[in-house]
């Protein structure tokens, strides 16, 4: 019989529990905060139809994507945007405005490296059916309430408008028909850098366009001062300005504006923003507006705003301190394993996480268990312990002992 192969495919992984509860422990903290600011639970499937992607997501070489049974082009979701679209467009008469999120698992075909996965886990918030901008800054103050609720303290928002870009890349000389292919590249900018951008818009554009390009590139700071910089109508500008009152209203103050920042996903509208969590780790959520997007799918805009939370980059940035398990007592049995089983179902129904030996180990091993496991309270059941009608409980972290009625160890436990 052949070898099994017992690796993990190719930038997928596998969550050991000391790593699945931390997970789920930071992903509680997550909707916790999203439910707060009113957002409710959405999904979808995983496999979509591959046109339903079709020059509205990422880069196609990127797609995971195979004919099914039926001959049928599907592919594994690369983002969910495309799926709540799909899903707003053919539930026309939901009512508005909506406020969703999603904590799920997306697939890229993407080149693996530190924090950057083929199948990762992303948070997405979105607004639909609010037009104005009140709607972005809500976003980005929930974003900020969840990064802080699970312990990152150091970000930045950077911040664009992709209707300010079109312009201005209109006004530098870019055609409408280039518009797109241009800010992709301009998107790859904090990839390969501002020389290989550089070399690449030449392909496309004038020397003249590609120098006016770059330089408009390295404006960042206050918006009040970019503005002055240049050229853009009152429908461009008016927006921005209404957002960032708006923020203000919410307290964001840790904000830049950059136009560099251009998102590389067709269907951005209006706004646009990351947040930047500093050098050594780069951006962990980024997002922005996406008016005509439900439109493409149902005949019909309606105005919508998202953003996108990467967890797998969160876990690796705030190196949380894991735990082996949520098993609050461990119960060893000492001759007398069916009065423990007794014992152990009357904690679990009193709400307290109980497990109990089932190998019929000795007292020195399954106390060595218990503190590998990092299990707080260890009980012995024994003759000598019941014919008092008590139990022994243990605390492990102080070696401290009690002897108590099975009523009185609950409480005991239940206030810890």
């Amino acid at each position: 019989m052949a070898k099994i192969n017992l690796e993990t495919v190719r930038g997928m992984r596998d969550f050991l529990p000391e790593d699945e509860l931390l997970r789920q422990e930071l992903l509680e903290k997550i909707k916790k905060v999203l439910e707060t600011y009113g957002f409710s639970p959405w999904n979808a499937p995983v496999l979509e139809y591959e046109a339903l992607l079709k020059e509205k997501s990422v880069e196609s070489k990127l797609i995971f994507k195979f004919k099914d049974q039926g001959g049928r082009d599907v592919v594994m979701r690369p983002e969910k945007t495309p799926s709540l679209a799909r899903i707003i467009g053919s539930n026309p008469n939901l009512p508005k405005p909506l406020k969703l999120y999603n904590i799920d698992r997306v697939w890229r075909y993407d080149r693996p490296q530190r924090g950057r996965y083929r199948e990762f886990t992303q948070c997405d918030i979105d607004i639909i059916g609010v037009a104005n901008s009140m709607a972005d800054a809500e976003l980005l103050a929930c974003t900020s309430a969840v990064l802080r609720a699970i312990g990152l303290e150091k970000f930045t928002f950077r911040i664009n408008s992709r209707a300010l870009m079109n312009e201005l890349l209109e006004n530098a000389g870019v055609s409408k028909k280039q518009v797109k292919r241009t800010l992709r590249i301009i998107d790859k900018i904090d990839k390969i850098g501002a020389d290989e951008v550089a070399k690449e818009l030449r392909k496309l554009l004038s020397s003249e366009s590609v120098n006016d390009l770059m330089t408009l590139m390295k404006a960042r700071g206050s918006w009040y001062t970019i503005s002055k910089a240049i050229k853009i109508c009152d429908k461009t500008r008016e927006p921005i300005e209404q957002f960032l009152v708006c923020l203000e209203d919410f307290g964001i103050k840790n904000i830049i504006f950059d136009l560099s920042l251009v998102r590389g996903l067709d269907y951005y509208t209006g706004l646009v923003f990351e947040v930047d969590a500093g050098e050594d780790v780069g951006s962990v959520a980024g997002g922005g507006r996406y008016d005509k997007l439900i439109g493409v799918y149902s005949g019909q805009d309606v105005p919508a705003t998202g953003l996108a939370i990467g967890f797998e980059r969160l876990l690796e940035v705030l190196n949380a301190k894991k735990v082996k398990t949520k098993t609050k007592v461990y119960i060893i049995p000492i001759k007398i394993t069916s009065k423990a089983v007794e014992i152990a179902e009357k904690f679990r129904k009193a709400g307290i996480n109980t497990d109990l030996d089932l190998a019929a180990r000795d007292l020195r091993k399954n106390l060595d268990y218990a503190n590998k496991m990092e299990i707080p309270f260890v009980v012995f059941v024994g003759e000598k312990e019941l014919s008092q009608g008590k139990i022994k409980l243990r605390n492990m972290q102080n070696g401290s002992e009690d002897l108590l009625k099975v009523e009185e160890a609950i409480e005991n436990l239940k206030r810890h």
